[in-house]
């Protein structure tokens, strides 16, 4: 790329990079110059025209023109020569080209920001004017030719006026959003850096290199698009930074699955410190006054249930997994379209944008761009490979993808793939996911809130202590299954090819499988059950089958000696005391062969053992860091860790207690007791589990021998 500047009174200046061909061109100008103090080649104003036909037939180089000359410097004899493209006329050609007694049938499609193609039958007559194109280029492999955008018009008036030819235009979607390419005027393509001074400067200079570059494409684009990067990059973060510099227009609205509404409160009081406690309204049954607050969390199904709250609508809305809204007939997707289409500002969140499903992503490009493509149809006839059926249309197929791609990314949508920021991650990245509480059943939390006042008032031996802290924690699990189970589909609805879960009870181990099985879901579990020699073939499945989608795992049990990094996400439903443990579990994804940034999830449930027992994790952990016995940091590299429970004396004492008895384990032989006193208990029946605990003493089964690996 470069640019034609004056050079004194009657010549001017080529700025550009090195390029073999157009020093050729550069060569062959009988006024041509060369400045060896400035390295740049200089000519006469006599010769701009015959320089700039020349160097416009270079698919490799683009000029801009000189200031108030002709835009490509197209000969002067042409009747196309007014850079001044009328937008309005070529809008026009978009309605009428249709002419049923053509022979020669084609169309034109963009195949970069800067060129299109027109694909054609054979006619000697088409590729004559073909000829005339000063920015015309044959593709070899295609058989196709293609031009720049700026010939586009010129093209087109010629070959509509062929009797013989039809030629399908450029859509109107595509003519709106290159009419800088088309006119000759230069466009924008790097995007300028957003004045954040009115954003919390945490957030802002918690933001990576690519993620401002998202925020700083929200803004360019009227804080209307979608924010379609990978899994990982932190698109939160980044639509928090978004929404936060239209502070001045909320309430905000944030539309995300049931299972990480408290995720997102808890995202906006850490990246946003300057929020008041109570700014935050997490929607929980339809009951809920869906207005209460200045940021509105509210899962995708109840959004569908108080459609008449939603009459008040909101200036700012995120929607986070922004798929879930593909189906037009389903309920979320005709609640949330009314407030979309009316909100100024709208950010989408999407990993799985289904590019290859173009119908799946309509109502999305309808939300952000609604002027787009008014009628489905006409969506669907350029880009489903529409075919009319007995029944109907079939809009399930695909066509001209590159085109819908360059489109989306100029206009609405921000992409990058894990591949092209890996530089900028770290190797590991870990989230903690604050569980919906309502999950946890009226009965269960009973059962929780008596355990812990039981260890409140203390205990006589420190048995009785472990044993009762062991219960606990076993009861957690019990109470944690609904939320594991409904963020995993979660995962699977958005798409992400492979995870690892792990988990310690078999209860919730089983539930897991019980529920992929009932979704016909593929998968291996390697758990104390599997034999040592089937566990190999279990993990080579995994790597190298595509049908294996998710490896469930018991955290003690499969915690070391398997690779599976052909996942690079890592779930961890249920949390354990020894954080040893965890980091071990998490490097069977981050070993060797992994290519990829690895992302680690940790399932947190408010008013469970999981109060006590994150804290405590980050603190042995930070304790290792610190006597450089550990590179990781939970603190530091974790999206969401400043989750603490509410302080009060009651909690307070459970915490010391889950220290104490947990970090005291001098002898070997005393972690592998209280392995096994777990393993005894986590096989207990659920049934049972829910009793009344009114006088109950933990009894755990005698310890059974257990392998040591």
């Amino acid at each position: 790329k470069g640019k034609c500047v004056k050079y004194g009174e009657d010549r001017f200046q080529v700025e550009i990079g090195y390029n073999a061909e157009l020093i050729a061109v550069f060569k062959k100008i009988p006024s041509k110059s060369y400045d060896p103090a400035m390295k740049k080649w200089n000519f006469s104003l006599e010769d701009y025209n015959s320089f700039m036909e020349a160097a416009n037939q270079l698919s490799s180089v683009i000029l801009a023109p000189l200031e108030g000359e002709n835009g490509a410097g197209l000969a002067s004899g042409s009747h196309f020569v007014d850079s001044r493209v009328d937008v309005k006329s070529l809008l026009k050609m978009c309605k009428n080209w249709k002419k049923p007694s053509a022979l020669v049938k084609g169309k034109c499609v963009l195949i970069s920001r800067l060129r299109f193609e027109v694909d054609i039958g054979y006619s000697a007559e088409v590729i004559g004017v073909f000829k005339q194109m000063g920015s015309r280029n044959y593709d070899m492999n295609t058989r196709k030719w293609n031009f720049l955008l700026e010939d586009y018009p010129k093209l087109m008036e010629v070959l509509q006026s062929l009797v013989s030819v039809e030629v399908e235009p450029l859509p109107e979607a595509v003519i709106q959003t290159f009419a800088a390419q088309i006119q000759r005027s230069t466009s924008q393509t790097d995007v300028p850096d957003a004045d954040l001074s009115v954003v919390d400067s945490k957030i802002v200079t918690s933001l990576m290199p690519f993620q401002r570059e998202g925020v700083n494409f929200a803004i360019l684009r009227n804080g209307r698009l979608l924010v379609a990067d990978d899994m990982g990059l932190g698109k939160t973060i980044q639509a928090i930074c978004i929404a936060a510099y239209y502070r001045k227009e909320w309430p905000l609205l944030v539309v995300t699955p049931s299972s990480v509404r408290f995720t997102w409160a808890e995202a906006f009081h850490r990246w946003l410190p300057s929020l008041n406690p109570g700014s935050t309204n997490v929607i929980v049954t339809g009951k809920d006054n869906l207005t209460a607050s200045l940021i509105n969390i509210i899962s995708f199904d109840l959004l569908s249930k108080m459609d008449k709250q939603l009459k008040s609508t909101f200036q700012v809305v995120i929607i986070d997994e922004s798929h879930f809204l593909k189906n037009i007939k389903t309920a979320r997707c005709r609640a949330a379209m009314p407030l979309l289409k009316a909100a100024r500002r709208v950010i989408l969140l999407s990993g799985t944008p289904a590019m290859s499903r173009p119908a799946e992503l309509y109502t999305q490009i309808a939300a952000v761009q609604p002027a787009f493509f008014p009628q489905f149809h006409s969506f669907g006839l350029r880009y489903c490979d529409a075919r009319k059926m007995p029944w109907g249309w079939d809009y399930s197929g695909s066509s001209n993808l590159t085109e819908l791609k360059i489109l989306l990314e100029e206009s609405i949508m921000i992409r990058r793939l894990k591949s092209d920021v890996l530089s900028q991650l770290p190797a590991k990245q870990r989230k903690m996911v604050v569980v919906a509480p309502e999950g946890i059943s009226a009965k269960t939390k009973a059962v929780l809130a008596a355990e812990a006042k039981k260890m409140a008032k203390g205990y006589k031996s420190k048995q009785q202590e472990k044993e009762a802290l062991l219960l606990f924690y076993n009861r957690t699990a019990e109470a944690k299954i609904h939320s594991v189970i409904e963020y995993i589909l979660d995962l699977l609805e958005s798409g992400n090819d492979k995870f690892l879960v792990f988990a310690h009870h078999k209860i919730v181990l089983d539930a897991i499988v019980a529920e992929l099985e009932k979704k016909h879901v593929e998968y291996i579990r390697i758990d104390g059950s599997t034999p040592s020699a089937e566990r190999q073939s279990l993990c080579q499945k995994f790597q190298f089958s595509a049908k294996q989608v998710v490896a469930v795992l018991s955290l003690t049990a499969a915690n070391m000696g398997l690779t599976l990094s052909a996942a690079d996400l890592v779930v961890f439903a249920e949390l354990f005391w020894n954080p040893g443990v965890l980091i071990q579990a998490e490097d069977r994804a981050h070993r060797i062969g992994q290519t990829s940034s690895v992302n680690v999830h940790y399932l947190v449930a408010e008013g469970t053992a999981d109060d006590y027992l994150w804290p405590m994790i980050q603190e042995k952990i930070k304790v290792l860091g610190e006597a450089g016995l550990s590179e990781t940091n939970f603190s530091k590299t974790a999206e969401s860790t400043n989750y603490c429970p509410k302080p009060d004396p009651k909690q307070k004492t459970i915490y010391d207690l889950f220290q104490r008895t947990f970090s005291e384990s001098k002898d070997v032989t005393d972690e592998v007791l209280l392995l096994e006193a777990a393993d005894a208990c986590c096989e207990f029946d659920s049934g049972s589990a829910l009793q009344d605990t009114e006088g109950e003493t933990c009894s755990v089964s005698p310890p059974k021998k257990r392998r040591v690996e």
